[in-house]
Parts: C-alpha cells; structure tokens; sequence
C-alpha cells in the first residue's frame, strides 16, 4: 500500500523529484536516467514516484514545464517595466534568453536528440498543451512590440524554436563565430517582426547589443 503524504510533504517531494531529474538529465540525459537514481537522489521509494508520475518521461515533461513557465515569468517581470519595448531591448531580451537556454538541463536533450524520443513516450493532449505554452509565451512578447500586421503570433513562435534549433548546431557553425552569428540571427529576425519608424532604426544600429 502506498505511502500517504500531506499536502507539505507532497510538494517537499516534487521539488526533491524534479531536483534530481534536471541533474539527471544534464549528467546522463533523458535514455540513461533511470527512476532508480532519481528516487535513490529524493530519497523516496520507486512506488512512491509512482504516486506522483506515471513514467519517468512525465517527470521530465513537468520539468520541461516548469522551466519554460519560469522563463515566461522572468519574462513578463521584464515586459512590465516598459508599456512597449523597441527593437534594441527586444534583442536584449532574446539573446539573453537563448544564452540562458544554451546552459540549462533543457539544451542538454536537445543537444543529444532525445526530445523526439521524449514526446514519442507522451500523451497526445500533453503534447498540445506544451505548443500552447509557446504560443502564450509569443503572445506576452506580441503584446509588447509594434509587431508588423503581417506576422502572426504563431510564426513568432516558430521563429523563438528556429533560433533554438540554431544552437543546437554551434559546433557545425563554429564555436568561435557562434556568439556573434546567434547576435546577428537574432538581429535579423526582429527587424523582419518589428515595424518601426526611421528614428527608432537610426538608434538601433548604434546601440544593439
């Protein structure tokens, strides 16, 4: 019979799970992580785990969550302080964003090409959830800039996962040039997304980045 938790208890063991499946899968990735080491690292029993996520892949579908709901936060904290941000910050804020994502636990799966086989063990409506996530996400950014009418929100998004994509392969583009290329990449994205007037395009080119 398993192990009943109050509520505390029940969240201390979230945090200690989902702890120990980022560490894991920054060490070991999402294939060579076993419920057995998270479970031996939060110290609770393999049915316990049971109790709180099906499989290992949910645990690291919330963690996934997780992460990018906390960027999400971050990021509407940082839109707050402007009524509407020009192209410079929003290149800031991108570029800023990617760095942070090029360290984390999540660059790590997408590095070693186990997001397929993550999202290959997941439920459909789990799966649906997560694309509506980075549509929320595009539209806090949408509604902040002076976007161009002909750009939706969903190819905002698009572009945020073709930035992403792009430093998945530093190593092909070269270490070295890559800082400046995910600069001018990004650069060349927000001017195709923003539309501004003269004065704003005179300033950006002398203070971006």
């Amino acid at each position: 019979m398993a192990t009943a938790f109050t509520d505390k208890e029940k969240e201390v063991i979230r945090k200690k799970l989902h702890k120990a499946a980022k560490e894991c899968l920054q060490r070991y990735g999402v294939r060579k992580t076993t419920v057995d080491q998270m479970v031996a690292m939060a110290d609770i029993s393999k049915g316990s785990f049971y109790s709180f996520y099906s499989s290992k892949e949910m645990l690291f579908f919330r963690v996934l969550e997780e992460y990018q709901i906390d960027i999400m936060n971050r990021l509407e904290e940082q839109l707050e302080q402007e009524n509407q941000i020009n192209a410079n910050q929003f290149e800031q804020l991108l570029y800023d964003f990617y760095q942070d994502f090029r360290y984390s636990f999540v660059f790590t799966i997408f590095k070693n090409h186990e997001m397929e086989l993550l999202i290959r063990k997941l439920p459909k409506e789990v799966i649906e959830t997560h694309h509506l996530l980075d549509d929320r996400m595009a539209e806090k950014i949408v509604s902040r800039i002076n976007i161009r009418e002909s750009v939706s929100v969903e190819i905002v998004s698009s572009l945020f996962r073709t930035i992403a994509m792009s430093i998945l392969h530093t190593e092909e583009i070269g270490e070295k040039q890559f800082d400046a290329v995910l600069k001018l990449l990004i650069q060349g994205i927000v001017g195709q997304i923003i539309e501004e007037d003269n004065g704003e395009r005179g300033n950006k080119d002398s203070k971006s980045f």
